[in-house]
């Protein structure tokens, strides 16, 4: 299995339901093991089991990598970190890539510089249904976790997403990679991040201002995007330094591509892709001033 999609309240009020969040999460990171996208490489949590963390504290980790053809040469590991934010009822989820480990969940190699909080907002405490989206592929995987439909999506929680480089047919290349991660607002980024695996290895600079962590652009910020028939979306791109396009995500208008919809492009090579439009709070895929209307951007990814 490469997608997965639920619906599934979230609360923060117990140690029972701080379990129920964090192991739901390990169960649905499962499939993807199961579908053999990920390979899991250590824990130290025990399900159902562990009492909810203080506040700005971790509670529990997991590992994983994405488990393609590339592992040997470029390896991409993926750490989950489960605790509690700022607020005592505030979860707080937490991520880390990297090309090692320890095997202590301590990432390393070409790897994001600290832990990035993707999850960590207001106090969770009602049973409302969030909607959650998963996808893995070769060389990707995309997070949308626990956005709060009934806003739009906003006031909801996170996205995680790491994809590597591709060449000109989309087919992934062990050259790089971009992390992306958003958090829990239209307007902002938690993570923006290139990293070259590739002689000579680099981590460049993290940025999360929305101008510098633009995955791409529409330019001159058209209100809509149509040809004839045709819906237009924009291509990600990301740095190695030299600019490469990147396969595993799209740029396109919720008034045009609905939240939760699906649809097929082709932002690199020849062979159509199938796509899922996320919510507002994945964070704004261009620099355009981010609002729920026309000229926002958002974020669809990978969904196949």
């Amino acid at each position: 299995m490469t997608t997965a999609s639920w619906s599934t309240r979230l609360r923060h009020d117990s140690d029972a339901t701080w379990q129920e969040w964090r192991d739901e999460m390990i169960t649905k990171l499962g499939l993807l093991v199961t579908g053999t996208v990920l390979a899991a490489d250590e824990t130290n949590i025990t399900p159902a089991s562990g009492a909810r963390p203080g506040t700005n504290t971790e509670g529990g980790y997991a590992v994983y990598h994405i488990s393609d053809t590339l592992h040997a040469t470029a390896p991409i590991y993926l750490r989950f970190g489960f605790g509690t934010g700022v607020g005592t009822t505030n979860p707080r989820m937490q991520f880390t890539m990297g090309t090692s480990t320890n095997g202590s969940g301590v990432l390393g190699g070409t790897c994001l510089s600290t832990i990035a909080t993707f999850v960590s907002t207001a106090a969770q405490t009602t049973d409302t249904a969030r909607q959650s989206y998963m996808c893995g592929k070769a060389g990707f995987f995309g997070l949308g976790w626990k956005f709060d439909t009934s806003q739009g999506g906003v006031g909801g929680e996170g996205f995680a997403m790491v994809c590597r480089t591709c060449d000109s047919d989309g087919v992934p290349t062990v050259t790089g990679a971009i992390l992306r991660l958003g958090i829990a607002s239209v307007s902002q980024v938690s993570k923006s991040q290139a990293f070259r695996f590739a002689s000579v290895a680099a981590a460049y600079t993290a940025v999360s201002a929305v101008g510098q962590a633009m995955l791409g652009f529409a330019p001159q910020g058209p209100t809509n995007t149509t040809v004839g028939a045709d819906i237009q979306v924009s291509v990600a791109w990301t740095i190695t330094p030299r600019v490469a396009p990147v396969f595993g995500c799209v740029g396109v208008y919720v008034s045009e591509l609905a939240a939760g919809g699906t649809f097929n492009a082709t932002p690199v090579g020849t062979t159509a892709r199938t796509f899922i439009t996320l919510y507002n709070t994945a964070g704004p895929f261009s620099g355009i001033s981010a609002t729920a209307t026309a000229g926002y951007q958002a974020i669809a990814i990978l969904w196949e």
